[in-house]
Protein backbone atom coordinates (compact mmCIF):
# COMPACT_ATOMS: atom_id res chain seq x y z
CA UNK A 1 0.00 0.00 0.00
CA UNK A 2 1.08 3.57 -0.62
CA UNK A 3 0.53 7.16 1.37
CA UNK A 4 -1.55 8.51 -1.51
CA UNK A 5 -3.69 5.18 -1.70
CA UNK A 6 -4.47 5.49 2.37
CA UNK A 7 -7.77 7.18 1.77
CA UNK A 8 -8.32 8.14 5.20
CA UNK A 9 -4.99 10.23 5.46
CA UNK A 10 -5.70 12.03 8.87
CA UNK A 11 -6.43 9.23 11.08
CA UNK A 12 -5.44 6.89 13.52
CA UNK A 13 -4.20 3.74 11.71
CA UNK A 14 -4.02 1.09 14.29
CA UNK A 15 -2.99 -2.48 13.68
CA UNK A 16 -0.16 -1.68 10.83
CA UNK A 17 1.71 -4.56 10.33
CA UNK A 18 5.51 -4.80 9.83
CA UNK A 19 5.27 -5.59 6.18
CA UNK A 20 2.47 -2.84 5.36
CA UNK A 21 4.52 -0.36 7.37
CA UNK A 22 7.58 -1.00 5.67
CA UNK A 23 5.63 -0.07 2.33
CA UNK A 24 4.46 2.96 4.01
CA UNK A 25 7.39 4.33 4.93
CA UNK A 26 9.27 3.71 2.16
CA UNK A 27 6.51 5.66 0.21
CA UNK A 28 6.40 8.83 2.15
CA UNK A 29 9.90 9.26 1.61
CA UNK A 30 9.53 9.15 -1.70
CA UNK A 31 6.90 11.26 -1.54
CA UNK A 32 9.15 13.55 0.54
CA UNK A 33 7.11 13.40 3.59
CA UNK A 34 9.06 13.37 7.01
CA UNK A 35 9.06 10.05 9.07
CA UNK A 36 9.09 10.04 12.29
CA UNK A 37 9.84 6.24 14.29
CA UNK A 38 8.26 5.53 17.65
CA UNK A 39 9.21 3.08 19.80
CA UNK A 40 7.61 3.29 23.48
CA UNK A 41 8.86 0.02 24.79
CA UNK A 42 10.99 0.72 27.99
CA UNK A 43 8.73 4.29 28.62
CA UNK A 44 8.00 4.25 31.99
CA UNK A 45 5.46 7.17 32.74
CA UNK A 46 3.98 10.11 31.14
CA UNK A 47 6.53 12.22 31.78
CA UNK A 48 9.08 9.83 29.97
CA UNK A 49 6.64 9.62 27.01
CA UNK A 50 6.75 13.33 27.07
CA UNK A 51 10.55 13.82 27.34
CA UNK A 52 10.90 11.18 24.64
CA UNK A 53 7.84 13.01 22.35
CA UNK A 54 10.37 16.37 22.82
CA UNK A 55 13.56 14.55 21.89
CA UNK A 56 11.92 12.74 18.54
CA UNK A 57 9.98 15.74 16.99
CA UNK A 58 13.10 17.80 18.29
CA UNK A 59 10.54 20.80 19.91
CA UNK A 60 12.03 24.10 18.92
CA UNK A 61 11.98 24.87 23.10
CA UNK A 62 11.92 23.07 26.23
CA UNK A 63 8.56 22.03 27.06
CA UNK A 64 6.95 20.01 30.14
CA UNK A 65 3.23 18.16 29.71
CA UNK A 66 0.67 16.43 27.04
CA UNK A 67 -0.66 19.50 26.15
CA UNK A 68 2.49 21.41 24.95
CA UNK A 69 2.99 17.75 23.13
CA UNK A 70 -0.30 18.33 21.21
CA UNK A 71 0.66 21.78 20.33
CA UNK A 72 3.90 21.48 19.32
CA UNK A 73 3.13 18.31 17.18
CA UNK A 74 0.15 19.79 15.56
CA UNK A 75 2.53 22.62 14.09
CA UNK A 76 6.68 21.43 13.12
CA UNK A 77 6.93 24.48 11.30
CA UNK A 78 10.53 24.03 12.12
CA UNK A 79 11.15 21.78 9.63
CA UNK A 80 9.52 23.55 7.10
CA UNK A 81 8.34 20.60 5.25
CA UNK A 82 5.01 21.41 3.42
CA UNK A 83 4.85 17.65 2.36
CA UNK A 84 3.79 16.02 4.81
CA UNK A 85 4.52 13.49 7.46
CA UNK A 86 4.00 9.58 8.57
CA UNK A 87 4.20 8.85 12.18
CA UNK A 88 4.92 4.93 12.98
CA UNK A 89 4.43 3.82 16.33
CA UNK A 90 5.47 0.54 18.32
CA UNK A 91 5.29 -0.77 21.68
CA UNK A 92 2.20 0.39 22.58
CA UNK A 93 0.49 -2.07 23.87
CA UNK A 94 -2.08 -2.87 27.11
CA UNK A 95 0.81 -3.53 29.01
CA UNK A 96 2.31 0.03 28.10
CA UNK A 97 2.25 2.54 31.27
CA UNK A 98 1.56 5.23 28.11
CA UNK A 99 -0.05 4.01 25.48
CA UNK A 100 -3.41 5.24 26.51
CA UNK A 101 -1.88 8.61 27.33
CA UNK A 102 -0.44 8.73 23.79
CA UNK A 103 -3.55 7.66 22.26
CA UNK A 104 -5.83 10.78 23.88
CA UNK A 105 -3.04 12.96 22.06
CA UNK A 106 -4.36 11.60 18.79
CA UNK A 107 -7.42 13.05 17.63
CA UNK A 108 -6.40 16.79 18.21
CA UNK A 109 -2.97 16.58 16.61
CA UNK A 110 -4.72 14.98 13.62
CA UNK A 111 -8.13 17.28 14.11
CA UNK A 112 -5.07 20.84 13.55
CA UNK A 113 -3.42 18.87 10.96
CA UNK A 114 -6.52 18.21 9.12
CA UNK A 115 -7.09 22.63 9.06
CA UNK A 116 -4.15 22.77 7.74
CA UNK A 117 -4.27 20.44 5.04
CA UNK A 118 -0.96 19.20 5.04
CA UNK A 119 -0.58 14.86 5.24
CA UNK A 120 -0.21 13.61 8.69
CA UNK A 121 -0.75 9.58 9.14
CA UNK A 122 -0.33 8.05 12.40
CA UNK A 123 0.35 4.47 12.16
CA UNK A 124 0.37 1.95 15.41
CA UNK A 125 1.79 -1.57 15.62
CA UNK A 126 -0.78 -2.12 18.43
CA UNK A 127 -4.48 -2.47 18.48
CA UNK A 128 -5.41 -3.17 22.19
CA UNK A 129 -7.73 -2.10 24.24
CA UNK A 130 -6.22 0.80 26.38
CA UNK A 131 -5.49 2.56 23.42
CA UNK A 132 -8.60 2.15 21.13
CA UNK A 133 -10.45 3.82 24.22
CA UNK A 134 -8.16 6.39 25.31
CA UNK A 135 -8.69 7.55 21.44
CA UNK A 136 -12.48 7.14 21.55
CA UNK A 137 -12.58 9.44 24.75
CA UNK A 138 -10.25 12.21 23.22
CA UNK A 139 -12.82 12.17 19.95
CA UNK A 140 -15.87 12.38 21.77
CA UNK A 141 -14.40 15.64 23.26
CA UNK A 142 -13.57 16.57 20.00
CA UNK A 143 -17.17 15.85 18.58
CA UNK A 144 -18.73 17.90 21.52
CA UNK A 145 -16.18 20.57 20.42
CA UNK A 146 -17.55 20.62 16.89
CA UNK A 147 -21.23 21.54 18.33
CA UNK A 148 -20.18 24.69 19.77
CA UNK A 149 -21.27 27.48 17.99
CA UNK A 150 -18.19 28.80 18.21
CA UNK A 151 -16.11 25.55 16.95
CA UNK A 152 -13.69 26.20 14.05
CA UNK A 153 -15.65 24.76 11.18
CA UNK A 154 -14.29 20.80 10.83
CA UNK A 155 -13.72 20.37 14.06
CA UNK A 156 -14.65 17.10 14.86
CA UNK A 157 -13.73 13.61 15.46
CA UNK A 158 -11.23 11.91 13.51
CA UNK A 159 -11.26 8.84 11.90
CA UNK A 160 -9.79 5.35 13.02
CA UNK A 161 -8.99 2.75 10.60
CA UNK A 162 -8.77 -0.89 12.67
CA UNK A 163 -6.39 -2.81 10.14
CA UNK A 164 -6.88 -6.34 10.15
CA UNK A 165 -3.52 -8.64 11.44
CA UNK A 166 -3.34 -10.61 8.28
CA UNK A 167 -4.06 -8.45 5.66
CA UNK A 168 -1.91 -5.73 4.64
CA UNK A 169 -3.66 -2.47 3.32
CA UNK A 170 -7.42 -3.91 3.89
CA UNK A 171 -9.50 -1.81 6.15
CA UNK A 172 -11.89 -3.36 8.32
CA UNK A 173 -13.42 -0.81 10.59
CA UNK A 174 -13.78 3.09 11.02
CA UNK A 175 -14.63 4.53 14.28
CA UNK A 176 -18.26 4.94 13.48
CA UNK A 177 -18.50 1.19 13.28
CA UNK A 178 -16.30 0.10 15.77
CA UNK A 179 -18.57 -1.82 18.87
CA UNK A 180 -19.39 0.16 21.86
CA UNK A 181 -16.95 -1.69 23.95
CA UNK A 182 -14.25 0.83 23.05
CA UNK A 183 -15.22 3.19 25.36
CA UNK A 184 -13.59 3.53 28.45
CA UNK A 185 -16.27 3.01 31.67
CA UNK A 186 -16.50 6.39 33.40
Amino acid sequence: MKIDEISKQYAVHLGVTESLLDQLKADARSHRMMVFELDFSGLSDVTALCQYLESKFMYPYRTAGLDAAIDLISDLEWFGNTHGYLVTVRGATDASPVAGAFGSLLPGILDRWRTQEVPFVITIEEKGYRLKAAVADANEVLEDAGRLPWSQPGTGPVDVVVHPANQDGMIVQIQDEIEPDWKSPR
